[in-house]
């Protein structure tokens, strides 16, 4: 039980990774690689505002504002003029696998390349029948999957999240219909980012944070999204809860070296036989192009 809750917990991260990646690839089509960037910068955002003695909830949605705007930068400087030239995706890819990597060496030249925390010294842990949880190890979680809450609901009922999910559905009848594509782009983008810094800090927060931990955790969002199906919101949360199971069950029975190959087994899989995901829905051709 202590194996499964602890997956049930990390796969909320995967999965809220997953929905943060969706929100733009199922807009724009983009594999946004420089989400792994933004997810690296969230904390040390936050760790600066700390250290200048900037209370918690404020240095909290300083980095949030900061990783909102760093990811609209993508948009802006790499994603929207490729766009305007009708790039394939593969230079979308190539694009933000280098903003990805000069994210990476500024963290590295202004903050370091060492491992740093937020909080240092012990926790409050709990043991509820048998079961022993850590107050970081639910912060995270819980903070993410409120954040997700949060997006799924604006999507339903706001004006604007109804517009997202029209930019999704079918750009070009949005275009006719007088709304303003870019704008539309930035939010994405925006709330794309802040999604997978409210993740960052609350992993973070629990097991500290480098330069590089961006890349892979942005990787397992993506596996995530593939699993549940990258046309609903809803199934990368599930694909990532499934993942974070899957994974602990293989740290537990055989070793953490396996965790990446099963990982990769599962998509595989998915990718052969069921390539829509769980909850996603086989498009017709025109649809696909």
């Amino acid at each position: 039980m202590q194996i499964l809750i602890n997956g049930f917990l990390q796969g909320i991260l995967f999965g809220a990774v997953g929905v943060a990646f969706a929100l733009v690839y199922r807009t724009t089509k983009v594999f946004y690689i420089a989400l792994g960037g933004v997810y690296a910068l969230a904390p040390y955002f936050l760790l600066s505002a700390l250290e200048f003695d900037v209370p918690l909830v404020v240095g909290i949605m300083l980095a949030l504002a900061l990783s909102m705007l760093i990811s609209i930068l993508a948009e802006e400087t790499i994603h929207w003029p490729f766009e305007r030239k009708r790039s394939p995706t593969e230079v979308h890819l190539i694009g933000s696998l280098g903003f990805y990597l000069v994210l990476v060496q500024v963290i590295a030249l202004v903050w370091g390349n060492e491992i740093k925390v937020l909080k240092p010294g012990g926790d409050t842990t709990w043991e509820l029948f048998g079961v022993i949880l850590v107050k970081a190890q639910l912060f995270g979680p819980l903070l993410a999957l409120s954040a997700v809450l949060l997006l799924f609901i604006w999507l339903t009922r706001a004006n604007r999240g109804l517009e997202l999910r029209a930019l999704a559905d079918n750009p070009i009848l949005v275009a006719l219909l007088g709304r303003n594509i870019r704008a539309l782009r930035r939010w994405v983008f925006g709330l794309s980012g802040a999604l997978v810094a409210v993740v960052a800090l609350g992993q973070a927060w629990d097991v500290g944070f480098d330069p590089h931990v961006g890349l892979n955790t942005v990787l397992l969002g993506m596996v995530a999204m593939i699993i549940g199906g990258s046309t609903t919101f809803v199934g990368p949360l599930i694909g990532g809860i499934l993942l974070g199971i899957l994974r602990s069950q293989v740290v537990w029975y055989g070793s953490a070296r396996w965790e990446d190959a099963a990982t990769f087994v599962l998509l595989a899989l998915f990718l052969f036989l069921r390539p829509q995901g769980i909850f996603g829905r086989k498009q017709r051709l025109e649809e696909a192009g």
